[in-house]
C-alpha cells in the first residue's frame, strides 16, 4: 500500500488511480455465507448458503433457473449440498427419481446459464432447457420434469409450467406424495434485482441488497483431476452482477498497470474473476495470492483497480484485496517536494529528457520505464536530485514503438509520465 507521500502524476486524459484502501469480505468459518459487496457504496450483506435452494432470473427477458450450489466446507464429513436432476417425466404427477436422467449444474456464462437450462439444445434459440419459448403467444411453457435433492436428503418434483408476462408458475411437491403446491413469482416484485429466490421451506424470498457488484460465493466448475479426467468441485471464488464486466490482467504490476482501453478486454462471464486469483500449496498447506494479478472491474457507475492480497482459507473465510477507483482527469498533481516536471520530445526517437524541478534535495531515486501493462522494462538508479532544475536522461534505443510510461520514485513521491516512442 503506498504510504502518506506517494502520489502519482499523469499528464492528459490518462487513467488515474483515487485512494487505493484495503477491503475485506468476511464469508465465516467454512465459507458459511455467501457475502454481496457493493463497490461504490463499501458495503457488504452475508446470506447463508443454506437460505434458499433454487432461483429465478427476474431481469426484463430472461429466463434463467437455477440451483443453489453453495455449500459450507467441512474438513470432517462432507456436507450435503442442493442437487438438481434432469429427468425424462413429462407428467409431474406420475414422476418418479427412477426417471432420472443426469445431474445438471449452472454455468458461468450469465445468471441465465442455470441448472434447470443446461438440457437445453443448443441449435435450437426457442430450447431454453426447462421450457419452450413460443413466439405466437411470447410465453415459454414448460416440457420436463425436474428433481431437488435438498440439504436434509429429501428429494422433490419441480415442474415449470409457464413464464408468461413477466411471471414465472412452477409446480412442487415430495416424491410419493399426494400433494403439490402452485407457486408464482412476479418479476415486478423484484424490480432492480438479479434473481428471486425459493426456499421450500419458507417459499419465495428476496435475498439479495439493493446494491451489488460482486458476489464471494461456493459454486461448482468443472476442474481437471489430474488423471485425464474432468470432474465437477465446489469452489470458493468471485461472481459478478448484470451488467458488471471485468478485464483480468495478469504478468503485470498491479499498481501501474493501465486498464485496457479495448472494450473487448471486458467480460461479462460470470466468473471472470472466478476462484483462481488464489492457490493451495500442498508443501506448506498454505494459500498463496500471486502479486502480478490485478482486475478492472466496470459497473455502471465507476471503474474500480482490485488486486487480492491475501485469503485466509475455510478457518475464517476472509477475502482481502485493494481496491481503488479509476477516473479520466485533464488535471496534473505534483507530488509533494515537486514543483513542476515535463517530459521531452514527446513522442521520442531513441531518448526522452526527463525534468524535474525540485524544492527540497532528493537521494537515492528508481527510474523505471514500463509498459501500458504495467511491466518494467528497464530500471536504474537516480543518486539524487538537487534543489531547483534537475534534468535526467532516459534512453529507449531498445524499445519498439509505442506507448510507455516513465516512473521516478523516491523520497519525494512518484512522478509517472507518458510516453510515445517512435
Amino acid at each position: 500500500m503506498k504510504s502518506a507521500t506517494t502520489f502519482l502524476l499523469v499528464f492528459l486524459l490518462l487513467p488515474t488511480v483515487l485512494l487505493a484502501q484495503f477491503e475485506q469480505v468476511i464469508q465465516g468459518p467454512g465459507y458459511a455465507s455467501a457475502v454481496y459487496v457493493d463497490l461504490q457504496g463499501g458495503t457488504s450483506s452475508a446470506v447463508s448458503h443454506t437460505s434458499w435452494d433454487i432461483a429465478f432470473n427476474v431481469g426484463g427477458r430472461s429466463s434463467g433457473i437455477l440451483v443453489n450450489e453453495g455449500v459450507a466446507s467441512s474438513q470432517a464429513n462432507p456436507l450435503l449440498q442442493v442437487e438438481l436432476y434432469a429427468g425424462s417425466a413429462t407428467d409431474f404427477s406420475t414422476a418418479d427419481t427412477n426417471q432420472v436422467v443426469q445431474r445438471l449444474y449452472n454455468g458461468e456464462g450469465s445468471w441465465d446459464d442455470g441448472g434447470f437450462n443446461a438440457i437445453a439444445d443448443p441449435g435450437n434459440p426457442f430450447d431454453l432447457g426447462w421450457g419452450t419459448y413460443s413466439p405466437a403467444t411470447q410465453t415459454v411453457f414448460g416440457s420436463c420434469v425436474f428433481f431437488v435433492a435438498t440439504r436434509d436428503g429429501a428429494y422433490h418434483k419441480v415442474f415449470v409450467e409457464s413464464l408468461a408476462g413477466g411471471v414465472y408458475t412452477f409446480i412442487h411437491g415430495p416424491l410419493g406424495g399426494s400433494t403439490s403446491d402452485t407457486v408464482s413469482i412476479d418479476k415486478a416484485d423484484f424490480v432492480g434485482k438479479t434473481l428471486a429466490y425459493f426456499s421450500f421451506d419458507d417459499g419465495v424470498l428476496d435475498l439479495e441488497p439493493d446494491n451489488w457488484d460482486l458476489l464471494f460465493t461456493r459454486y461448482v466448475t468443472p476442474l481437471p483431476d489430474g488423471e485425464g479426467n474432468i470432474l465437477d468441485y465446489t469452489v470458493t471464488g468471485v461472481l459478478q452482477n448484470k451488467d458488471v464486466s471485468v478485464a483480468k490482467l495478469s504478468g503485470v504490476d498491479p499498481e501501474t498497470a493501465v486498464a485496457p482501453a479495448d472494450e473487448a478486454a471486458f467480460s461479462d462471464s460470470l466468473a471472470t474473476i472466478g476462484y483462481d486469483w488464489k492457490s493451495f500449496d500442498l508443501s506448506t498447506f498454505q494459500w498463496s495470492v500471486p502479486d502480478d494479478l490485478v482486475y478492472f472491474v466496470q459497473t455502471p457507475d465507476s471503474l474500480y483497480r482490485m488486486q487480492f492480497i491475501d485469503f485466509e482459507g475455510s478457518s475464517t473465510g476472509v477475502s482481502t484485496f485493494r481496491l481503488s477507483t479509476e477516473q479520466t482527469t485533464a488535471t496534473t498533481t505534483l507530488p509533494v517536494g515537486i514543483d513542476q516536471s515535463r517530459i521531452y520530445p514527446n513522442p521520442a526517437p531513441d531518448q526522452v529528457t526527463l525534468e524535474v524541478s525540485a524544492r527540497q534535495p532528493a537521494e537515492d531515486l528508481r527510474l523505471e520505464v514500463i509498459d501500458p501493462a504495467g511491466r518494467t522494462l528497464t530500471a536504474s538508479r537516480v543518486r539524487a536530485l538537487n534543489t531547483g532544475l534537475n534534468q535526467i536522461d532516459v534512453p529507449l534505443t531498445d524499445l519498439p514503438a509505442g506507448h510507455y510510461f516513465v516512473r521516478l520514485s523516491g523520497s519525494t513521491g512518484v512522478l509517472t509520465h507518458h510516453l510515445i516512442k517512435q
